[in-house]
């Protein structure tokens, strides 16, 4: 019962979290107005909706390969983004990510750790780039009206570009602080044998932000990603509402990003949804007696639910598809992941 218990405290907060969100919705969701939305979409919208999906997925491969220097081929690094987002989906703690570089490393015979800091400047990027996206799109939403929106978006975004400056300088600095690891770990044997290895690995595949023409070319395929993406929400939310502005789904897609990273049940559920209906609500799309008013939540959840769904078959699938090529399962991938969630030994690859 206490192991229970213990355990209990890692993933706990986020499903209260969820249910929070869940609760919200329920109660203030026009549900009559989501079921006439879901009836009334054009689904001819769901074929463009689907190649700017994996248009952008595809770019994020992409960038991931080329942090990685080219290692993992394409189908290796799209084949271990969809199981990390399987991975994501069904298991607690955000073990997705984790997934994501053990499978990769045992793909393209990279250390875990070396595979997991190209992630960590994936999430720099997509951080940035989120935090953009609302700087920019703010005055069309928001205008004065909320005062701490701008410095919150601001502010967001100077914590990643430190954050990115200090990737660039603790890899730029790499081999003198290898060598100071070195010296401290030496003097502990647990952390040279178990934690040192790990530290090397993770500081080698921080070097893709030293190189200028990798780092550019990441960043075109981040940006790329970035770019499909909006594209890709702004399809779907016109079989939805005819008349909604590009920057309105550019508006969502960087809400919902920053949303997203709070704690939360596997896939996200409810904060997605929670989130993206909160950004459609104060989205303009004309006026009453009161004043502007936004999508209403009926349609925005409908809409929300819908792109959550669709991603959660799309990665599903492909990711179930890539197990069973891979010859993995999910339960064998689970037992190697959570000692590394519980701050316990590494395992780089399976026995």
């Amino acid at each position: 019962m206490s192991r229970i218990l213990k355990e209990s405290r890692r993933w706990l907060p986020g499903v209260l979290i969820s249910l929070i969100f869940i609760i919200v919705l329920a109660r203030s969701v026009d549900w009559q107005s989501a079921g006439k939305a879901i009836h009334a979409l054009d689904y001819r919208y769901l074929v463009p909706f689907t190649l700017l999906y994996f248009a952008s997925t595809g770019s994020r491969a992409m960038a991931n390969r080329t942090l990685l220097n080219g290692k993992p081929t394409f189908r290796q690094s799209f084949g271990a983004l969809m199981q990390g987002y399987l991975l994501n989906n069904i298991l607690p703690l955000r073990l997705g990510e984790l997934g994501r570089a053990f499978l990769l490393g045992r793909k393209a015979d990279l250390a875990t750790f070396h595979a997991l800091s190209s992630i960590v400047i994936e999430r720099a990027y997509d951080l940035a780039f989120a935090a953009m996206l609302l700087i920019g799109t703010l005055p069309f939403v928001l205008g004065d009206e909320v005062s701490w929106a701008r410095p919150a978006a601001l502010t967001t975004l100077g914590l990643v570009v430190v954050g990115l400056l200090s990737l660039h300088l603790i890899a730029r600095f790499r081999l003198p602080l290898r060598g100071w690891v070195d010296r401290l770990a030496g003097r502990i044997p647990v952390l040279e044998r178990h934690v040192l290895p790990r530290i090397d690995s993770f500081l080698d595949g921080l070097s893709a932000l030293t190189s200028l023409p990798r780092f550019a070319l990441s960043s075109f395929w981040m940006l790329s990603t970035w770019f499909f993406g909006a594209a890709n929400y702004y399809v779907l939310l016109l079989g939805f509402v005819k008349s909604t502005p590009l920057w309105a789904s550019i508006f969502s897609m960087g809400a919902v990003s920053l949303g997203i990273a709070l704690p939360s049940a596997p896939a996200s559920l409810g904060v997605f949804e929670g989130t993206m209906v909160a950004a459609l609500a104060v989205i303009p799309t004309g006026v009453n007696t009161v004043g502007m008013i936004g999508i209403d939540s009926g349609t925005a959840l409908a809409y929300a639910v819908l792109l959550h769904f669709l991603h959660i078959i799309f990665s599903g699938v492909i990711g179930m598809l890539a197990f069973t090529r891979d010859g993995e399962s999910l339960m064998s991938v689970y037992a190697h992941l959570m000692p590394k969630a519980k701050g316990t030994t590494p395992i780089d690859h399976p026995d």
